[in-house]
């Protein structure tokens, strides 16, 4: 009798120390500071979009959306080019679904914005959102030389992030509006009116550059792609600028790119 006294107690600990250990686990995992999110979105974007400030936690928080760029002797992330307005999110979960559900609230989108969150995959809610232009400048080039000012009008279907190795992939389109863009590097205002209209992919994401209005014409084609882990961005294209500001822009056209005929060749 002693023994098996011995024994139920022992057991009756494992089970105490077992129960202890999930509720530490899930203290932890309800108190994970808004900042592990920026850490994720740094690496994960590359830089390009960063928090803000965030306060409050995972679940439940504030912050707001800064975008740069990596610095290449480092790998830090540099000094934010533009930040927007503070927003709001809140998350929660279901474990018998495991799924998750986030709400962003935002003066510039449209309306709340919703993501669920599954086993590799993310569903993001079709939405539109206005920012200033010169969020592109963490895009890179040609937008990083030019430093653009304007009004940028972004929309987006339902986008379906999934892992590699789903066979449906990544499904989704962005359209991307950009009105009345001017330049400090440039006299002439407006530059033009140009489109970006992007695809998701299994493998990244690849866009195309139109322009539909103004003296600078803008063209090319770009795509973000994953690679070992890390996300490359590369574009090719040209510029050239309308007949009657040719002489006018030919000094923004040398910065932007090489001269090959009649065009300013771009490739970053």
């Amino acid at each position: 009798m002693k023994l098996q006294l011995d024994f139920t107690g022992k057991r009756s600990a494992k089970i105490l120390f077992v129960l202890l250990g999930f509720l530490v686990s899930g203290v932890m995992i309800w108190q994970l500071p808004a900042s592990w999110l920026g850490a994720s979105l740094a690496s994960q974007g590359a830089c390009r979009v960063l928090l803000q400030q965030p306060t409050g936690t995972i679940w439940q928080g504030s912050a707001a959306l800064a975008f740069s760029e990596r610095n290449l002797s480092d790998g830090l992330c540099r000094e934010p080019i533009s930040v927007t307005e503070r927003f709001h999110w809140k998350m929660s979960c279901q474990i018998w679904s495991l799924s998750c559900r986030t709400e962003i609230d935002f003066a510039a989108l449209e309306r709340p914005q919703r993501i669920e969150w599954r086993l590799g995959r993310v569903l993001i809610e079709g939405n539109q959102i206005q920012l200033p232009a010169n969020i592109l400048e963490g895009l890179g080039n040609p937008w990083s030389t030019l430093r653009p000012r304007g009004q940028l009008d972004a929309r987006w279907t339902d986008l379906n992030l999934g892992a590699k190795d789903i066979k449906s992939g990544s499904t989704g389109v962005i359209r991307i509006i950009i009105n009345n863009l001017s330049s400090p590097i440039s006299p002439v205002r407006p530059l033009g009116a140009y489109e970006i209209a992007a695809n998701l992919t299994n493998s990244g994401m690849n866009w195309i550059l139109s322009t539909t209005s103004g003296p600078l014409l803008l063209r090319g084609q770009g795509e973000l792609v994953n690679q070992s882990g890390s996300k490359d961005v590369q574009f090719s294209g040209e510029a050239s600028a309308s007949p009657e500001a040719q002489e006018s822009l030919i000094g923004l056209l040398s910065i932007l790119g090489k001269k090959e005929g009649d065009v300013y060749r771009l490739k970053f």
